[in-house]
């Protein structure tokens, strides 16, 4: 990997530029906290996890949590530090990580983070924020949305038959948002639907009246497990 031009060699951001984050993603046994470690012995390095299961104290062998005697000495943060009695949700994450990217940049380190929660990731870098008006219409049902002027119904499935949560039915009510997400990411096409079945309100509307800044410049990495019998000896 090379050093980014934007900053000196302890990875002090230029002002002119946003901050630099390395994310590496990949599923579960693909490497991806080896790979975080190699990358400690050729650059000043912090990490931050980012997967869903491993912020949560306990369960260390069936979340697959990076040993200690394995972490080499490399700072790790949100690592089994989150009670299990708390939902983790992708806005706390955010909440959470800012701080943290600062606090290591302001070390002069460099900030990686390792998970495979695409939500977790998104929260970081998309400029949309609708899971977070997603979560606490299902908290509270008491949002405003733009251009709403009626009581939320707190019951987001509608009464009588199932409501058809698939991508298919997404992409027929509003295919913008629809573009947006994957046709097996069915927390946030529940997410979406939801949105619309309680309040008439298209996704894609919400995406146009809230959005944030992206803070950060992201390299992203992406490990990938090549099954046994595609190897040639």
């Amino acid at each position: 990997m090379d050093v980014d031009p934007d900053a000196d060699e302890n990875f002090t951001p230029n002002p002119n530029s946003k901050p630099k984050i390395v994310m590496i993603m990949g599923a579960t046994g693909s490497g991806k906290s080896k790979l975080a470690i190699d990358l400690a012995s050729h650059f000043p390095i912090e990490i931050i996890n980012a997967d869903s299961m491993q912020v949560y104290q306990g369960l260390d062998l069936l979340t697959n949590k990076i040993p200690v005697q394995e972490r080499k000495g490399v700072p790790h943060h949100l690592l089994g530090t989150i009670s299990p009695d708390i939902e983790f949700t992708a806005k706390e994450f955010r909440e959470h990580a800012i701080p943290l990217i600062d606090e290591i940049w302001s070390r002069n380190c460099l900030p990686v983070i390792v998970g495979g929660t695409n939500y977790y990731i998104q929260a970081l870098v998309s400029q949309y924020l609708l899971n977070d008006f997603a979560d606490d219409l299902e908290a509270n049902c008491s949002l405003d949305l733009p251009g709403d002027t009626t009581k939320p119904d707190c019951e987001l499935e509608p009464k009588g038959a199932a409501c058809d949560y698939t991508h298919a039915r997404l992409e027929n009510l509003d295919p913008v948002s629809a573009n947006r997400i994957h046709p097996n990411d069915h927390r946030k096409i529940r997410q979406y639907l939801n949105l619309y079945e309680s309040r008439g309100v298209l996704p894609s509307k919400v995406f146009q009246g809230n959005t944030m800044e992206v803070c950060y410049t992201a390299w992203l990495l992406c490990k990938f497990i090549v099954p046994s019998y595609l190897v040639l000896e």
